[in-house]
């Protein structure tokens, strides 16, 4: 049988004796000392958290720069657009995502220099808004967001490029393993000499700007072995081989528009530059590293001399 709880007679006098208190109380005077108790428990209250966040903030040390430059080298900011001479954006820009290119680069000797440039010139008489893509390092070193300036000597000037790869674009946490993987694949690669054959023009894939290139004679075996691994790499990472028939070249100028420097203007340049095209064709440089560009940062390994 479960016990039944009956109300004490001491019970009944405490609650009498709450109840006849509380009606010796105007309601106002209640309502107005908890108002007051409120008013003082939160201006407290803030208060102190106040002064809690003020210790807590004066307490946090600044971060350190090894943090704050931590990707410093992939910012996306642009201080001059003017810089991108008319290019613009063949992809819309996409939060963790960065532009990969892997190339192979070639450092042009004085004679080939004076050559390029002389062909750069020419192009210039019949596409006047040509430009060319040996860029002064000074002037890079000087200031990296300045339009490039074209360089007066091979010494100062920038390689140019034999592409590995298309446009590919691959997610941040992929980059760091797929440099790893190009380096392992051409670490122990011999070096080896290209030469040229002539001049060809080429647009890009969405025909924003065309290029006059320096077409390749000598060499394409060595850069066929060098491209079965590199679209073996890319296929890793779910993008787009190489073109199935490679028309190996080092682009040297371009302009903007798909139909600017042309087949036409190529024929043009080598008819009336016939001495400096037969140069060309005696000519022919030493490829010493594979290079890649992601996003900003730059990196290479050397190939080797034996």
């Amino acid at each position: 049988m479960s016990l039944v709880h009956y109300t004490s007679s001491s019970d009944e006098e405490e609650e009498e004796k709450v109840v006849h208190d509380a009606t010796l109380i105007k309601p106002d005077a209640v309502a107005k000392r908890a108002l007051d108790t409120d008013e003082s428990t939160t201006t407290t209250t803030s208060a102190t958290t106040a002064s809690r966040t003020k210790r807590v903030r004066s307490a946090l040390p600044p971060l350190p720069s090894s943090l704050t430059d931590m990707f410093k080298d992939r910012e996306r900011t642009d201080k001059n657009p003017d810089r991108h001479q008319g290019r613009t954006r063949s992809r819309p820009h996409i939060d963790g995502s960065w532009p990969v290119h892997v190339y192979l680069d070639v450092k042009l000797s004085s004679e080939m220099f004076d050559i390029v440039h002389s062909l750069t010139e020419s192009a210039r008489k019949l596409v006047p808004k040509t430009i060319s893509m040996l860029q002064s390092i000074q002037a890079m070193r000087f200031n990296s967001n300045a339009i490039p300036v074209e360089a007066k000597s091979a010494e100062d000037a920038t390689e140019l490029h034999i592409s590995l790869t298309r446009p590919i674009y691959l997610q941040e946490l992929h980059i760091g393993r797929f440099v790893a993987d190009v380096r392992e694949a051409f670490k122990g690669k011999k070096r080896f000499n290209v030469s040229f054959s002539g001049l060809q023009a080429f647009s890009n894939d969405d025909k924003t700007r065309s290029f006059l290139s320096l077409r390749i004679g000598s060499g394409p075996s060595e850069l066929e072995r060098l491209l079965v691994e590199m679209d073996e790499i890319v296929e890793r990472y779910a993008q787009p081989k190489f073109y199935e028939e490679p028309e190996f070249h080092a682009s040297f100028a371009w302009a903007v528009g798909g139909d600017s420097l042309t087949k036409e203007v190529v024929d043009s340049i080598e008819e009336t530059e016939e001495e400096l095209s037969s140069d060309l064709r005696q000519c022919s440089v030493l490829v010493r590293r594979v290079a890649w560009k992601t996003g900003l940062k730059v990196g290479s390994v050397d190939l080797t001399g034996e």
